[in-house]
């Protein structure tokens, strides 16, 4: 062979791999973004929403709650779920399903199954299901794919797990629980992973690193606390006495630097001894039980809030009652659910309840500041 066309055809092989990632991993990440693609679609499927509901339900699977809707619930699926559903949603189909829909599905998980002619609108009861069972069996082979892929990845990505629980987590109790959290969210990162060449690494490195400062957070408290609000909490605590300004570092490393040392301090167990006089739990003074002073001033709060909120106007007063679940209504309904009830747009509900709140926030602002001080 010609030496040219050799190093042509050397050239030629090595352009199609992406610097940094192995031919595996290449080809694993296009099954998982290919097999991701495919189902995402059929999780657009108009017709069957109600029936992606009720499997959510059915399946004990994350689905619509408050501030999110079903499809960001959907989108927000692991693959190993999406599958499950799409799966649950096949079998329990019961009405005509659409032609076109069928023709793209078949287009995309290879299925030859009918000629173009012989369709009309909707599939009849034979075609659907010949077309579910052909279906159903092409999933099967792709998901075993796409786990085959997804194990390639985990394993070649699962030391950053060990990296990143080192870095963060200093107690030995819960570092098996910090490992867990990081095998999960190596997972999600894996699933969202696509054929371009960006870096496998630092996206996984940053899904684990978040997963696990969460957990930690959440371990912090003794009640859930939504981990947004816990986090802007932690890194907006103010400087105490005697600590240096450090005015040379950058803000952003300045606040996870606080967030870090924060989630870094041991925790103390209700078990542990304490002193030879029992456990701690027995040690510590009874919470439940309240000054008689704090009772008088919180019954005069709560008749207070009550006297404001009749104050408002009826139609604020309504918007808070709902959101709340005050006064006989359900419990707290979103904001979208308030104006399909009402019958006005997402932003005028939004505008009453700033407005009602404001009002209450500028009365018991005092009342709050002495209760909790």
């Amino acid at each position: 062979m010609h030496p040219a066309s050799h190093k042509a055809k050397t050239s030629g092989t090595e352009s199609k791999t992406v610097p940094g990632q192995s031919l595996e991993e290449v080809v694993s990440r296009r099954i998982i973004a290919s097999y991701r693609k495919r189902l995402d679609w059929i999780l657009r499927i108009p017709e069957w929403e109600p029936l992606f509901e009720k499997g959510l339900q059915t399946l004990e699977l994350p689905g619509p709650r408050k501030g999110i809707g079903l499809r960001a619930a959907l989108n927000a699926l692991l693959i190993e779920n999406k599958y499950s559903l799409i799966r649950w949603v096949i079998n329990h189909s019961r009405h005509r399903f659409s032609s076109a829909h069928t023709k793209k599905i078949c287009a995309d998980f290879g299925l030859d199954l009918f000629n173009s002619l012989d369709l009309d609108a909707h599939l009849t009861g034979r075609q659907w299901t010949k077309f579910q069972n052909a279906l159903l069996f092409r999933l099967s082979r792709e998901h075993r794919r796409y786990k085959h892929a997804q194990a390639l990845l985990f394993f070649k990505y699962q030391d950053l797990i060990e990296i990143t629980v080192n870095r963060t987590v200093f107690d030995p109790a819960k570092r098996r629980d910090c490992v867990q959290e990081g095998c999960l969210a190596l997972l999600h990162a894996i699933d969202k992973v696509d054929a371009s060449k960006a870096s496998l690494g630092a996206y996984a490195q940053m899904w684990i690193g978040r997963q696990v400062r969460n957990y930690l957070m959440g371990e912090r408290f003794p009640v859930h606390v939504p981990i947004n609000l816990a986090s802007k909490t932690l890194r907006h605590t103010p400087r105490e006495e005697g600590d240096p300004p450090a005015k040379k570092e950058p803000a952003a490393e300045r606040k996870m630097a606080v967030l870090m040392e924060r989630l870094r301090q041991p925790s103390v167990s209700l078990n542990d001894v304490y002193d030879d006089s029992g456990s701690l739990a027995e040690q510590l003074p009874d919470e439940d039980s309240v000054s008689p002073r704090a009772k008088i001033m919180r019954k005069d709060l709560h008749e207070l809030v009550g006297e404001l909120i009749q104050n408002l106007t009826d139609k604020q007063r309504e918007v808070l009652e709902m959101r709340f679940g005050l006064n006989g209504h359900p419990e707290g309904q979103t904001l979208a659910e308030i104006s399909r009830v009402i019958g006005i747009s997402h932003q005028q509900v939004s505008m009453r309840e700033k407005r009602a709140l404001q009002k209450l926030e500028d009365v018991l602002g005092p009342y709050l500041s002495e209760i909790l001080a």
